[in-house]
């Protein structure tokens, strides 16, 4: 779907239809799941490169960002926190004429821009690359309450390994292991090209956005330096769970080899008296039974205190 806004002494929404009419305004041009029928109406109507409508169309486009004779194409991802960790990838093609945008998905930053006319006037005056910037930046600033989520997730997995591990506790650490490298893999190649916005490379950017990209490249800095502290963190959280569980495992197996000590001589001495024999030391006494039932008790006992007093336990 294409919704297309324009300035013409103040923003107006234009129709599809009229889109050759509409040229001579700054136009932004949002797409939304886009279709063949209207990569190829875009393609005639600015001229496009047939390989930048190609990228248009696929998705997981790697990011870049291209220069061409009449645009600038750019590629980043956005990301959406639902239930699932989401990255939404967001295509840019900037012209002094002209901003297209297109995603997969609505956008709910793009959205409530559109609904903010005096926010659009105000950026279409000072040029569509302001405009371009303030979409990125509203994406790129996503990130942060993610990044809270899984800081908050990261500290309750801390307490939590360091109180009681559980077995399940394992599907946790290595789930939130996962979301932080599939972060990791776009915010580290996403800040290397949000630089190249701010160093003046691109004759599409005038001098005046260079502060404010600038900006969005110091937030892009802090998102993967994040992800990179979060990824060390869960690490060690690993380790951690790794070495609460050994130390489990050791103090059952020190308690079931103490048990083992204690029942070996017991386990002789029943053996002995338990055999067919006819003849068998105290067989004949009264207090027999007795007698080898305390003298297990006190092999017990004896045990125990030789294991306390080397402090085994």
């Amino acid at each position: 779907m294409i919704e297309i806004t324009y300035f013409d002494r103040g923003v107006k929404n234009g129709l599809v239809s009229k889109l050759s009419e509409l040229i001579r305004f700054p136009l932004w041009i949002d797409v939304t799941n886009m279709t063949k029928d209207e990569s190829k109406l875009l393609e005639a109507a600015f001229g496009l490169h047939q390989l930048t409508s190609e990228d248009l169309l696929n998705s997981c486009t790697r990011i870049k960002n291209e220069e061409f004779p009449e645009y600038l194409f750019s590629v980043f991802y956005g990301i959406k926190n639902t239930k699932k960790i989401e990255l939404t990838e967001l295509d840019f093609v900037l012209s002094k004429k002209f901003l297209i945008t297109n995603h997969k998905i609505k956008l709910d930053s793009f959205e409530k821009l559109k609904q903010n006319n005096a926010r659009l006037e105000a950026l279409f005056k000072k040029g569509l690359d302001f405009l371009f910037h303030d979409l990125l930046d509203q994406e790129i600033d996503n990130y942060f309450p993610v990044l809270e989520t899984i800081d908050d997730q990261l500290e309750k997995i801390e307490e939590e390994v360091t109180k009681k591990p559980k077995p399940e506790l394992l599907n946790k650490i290595l789930q939130l292991k996962r979301q932080i490298i599939f972060i990791k893999k776009t915010a580290i190649p996403q800040r290397e090209k949000i630089s190249f916005l701010m160093k003046e490379q691109s004759r599409f950017l005038s001098k005046k956005i260079t502060p404010y990209f600038r900006d969005v490249y110091d937030h892009s800095i802090r998102v993967s330096d994040s992800i990179e502290n979060y990824r060390e963190a869960i690490g060690g959280t690993f380790d951690a769970y790794m070495s609460a569980v050994s130390n489990n495992m050791n103090e059952v197996m020190k308690v079931l080899s103490i048990i083992a000590t204690i029942a070996l001589p017991l386990t002789v001495i029943s053996g002995i008296y338990g055999t067919n024999f006819t003849n068998l030391p105290g067989a004949g006494f009264k207090y027999g039974f007795l007698t080898m039932i305390l003298l297990m008790i006190l092999m017990c006992f004896g045990i125990i205190y030789f294991f306390k007093k080397r402090k085994w336990f």
